[in-house]
């Protein structure tokens, strides 16, 4: 087995056995090794795809073009410096190697969140990142790397990844049926459910502690990992970019209008404008139209008193 997938292998390994260990100070040394594990697998990848000869060239940082004995041009791999995280990603999309890019960021913010905020109370989050990791790691080797799971890992490691992630499912899908009977009050703010996190520990595990209010607003939601106690308002920023972020991330490069911007009631980054709601605070606009020549106002033009900007400019001037 080559160096940089038996590093892999043990990587994972002794994250799992960290992950097992009574001893809390070693959450962090398993959530390390898990993330470095994948990306080993992933660097292997690129070591497979390597030319003959190149030095390993698709794993290295710098790349040095060269001639052959023929005189023909070739590309090796120059110094011991690897390739980071977004060269992975860049020659992965150049190479059309397929995989699950978002789980694994989701994976990096959960290994952030825990080094930074929550290290004191991270089983459940400890068992999200590893579900996560599991279908990661399933999925690549079995279809990049053409290993079966269990033979690569050794049943062990493979037992309790599997019934690690088998347990956080059922917990993911028993708070995702009790937000299923909440009745959100837009079709944005039913796709946004999905991505509600606890602002304090950032877990997906939250769910509703009761539904007998007025409003959702006023609803309160506990988070199973940590306890907090929160709301939409604290939740809904992060949901939204993350629910919206393809269609946000194309109107940044493309140009137009993001479908989430700023709530001219509660300043967040909330308001979904083809709804015409605050997913934080249920504020609508006050003003849908100039009332002088009747062009549609979004949410920046509410502070012209329902004039479009050329309008509200003119009437500055005359006064």
């Amino acid at each position: 087995m080559d160096t940089i997938l038996t590093n892999a292998v043990q990587s994972i390994q002794i994250g799992i056995e960290d992950f097992q260990s009574s001893d809390s100070r070693r959450v962090l040394s398993a959530i390390r090794n898990v993330t470095a594990g994948i990306l080993l697998l992933f660097k292997e990848k690129l070591r497979q795809l390597s030319p003959a000869g190149s030095d390993e060239v698709l794993i290295k940082q710098r790349v040095q073009p060269e001639f052959d004995a023929n005189g023909i041009v070739v590309f090796r791999g120059e110094g011991k410096k690897t390739v980071d995280v977004q060269q992975i990603k860049d020659r992965f999309a150049s190479l059309n190697i397929q995989t699950e890019w978002s789980r694994f960021e989701k994976v990096v913010a959960i290994r952030n969140a825990i080094e930074h905020y929550c290290t004191t109370e991270s089983a459940d989050r400890m068992r999200e990142l590893l579900a996560d990791s599991f279908i990661i790691i399933q999925n690549f080797v079995t279809k990049q790397l053409g290993y079966e799971l269990v033979d690569l890992l050794g049943e062990e490691t493979w037992s309790v990844l599997l019934e690690v992630a088998e347990v956080y499912q059922r917990q993911l899908e028993e708070c995702r049926e009790l937000m299923k009977g909440i009745s959100w009050d837009s079709d944005g703010m039913t796709a946004m459910a999905e991505y509600l996190r606890c602002p304090e520990c950032h877990s997906a595990l939250v769910k509703p502690t009761g539904t007998s209010v007025s409003s959702i607003f006023e609803m309160e939601f506990s988070c199973s990992s940590c306890g907090h106690i929160t709301t939409v308002e604290d939740m809904a920023e992060e949901a939204l970019d993350e629910c919206f972020g393809s269609e946000i991330f194309h109107t940044l490069k493309d140009g137009g209008d993001s479908p989430i911007q700023t709530c001219p009631e509660c300043d967040r980054e909330t308001f979904i404008v083809e709804e015409d709601l605050c997913a934080a605070c249920g504020a609508g606009l006050a003003f849908v139209e100039c009332g002088v020549c009747g062009e549609s106002l979004g949410p920046y033009d509410q502070e012209f008193d329902g004039l479009c900007s050329y309008h509200y400019s003119q009437m500055m001037k005359d006064d």
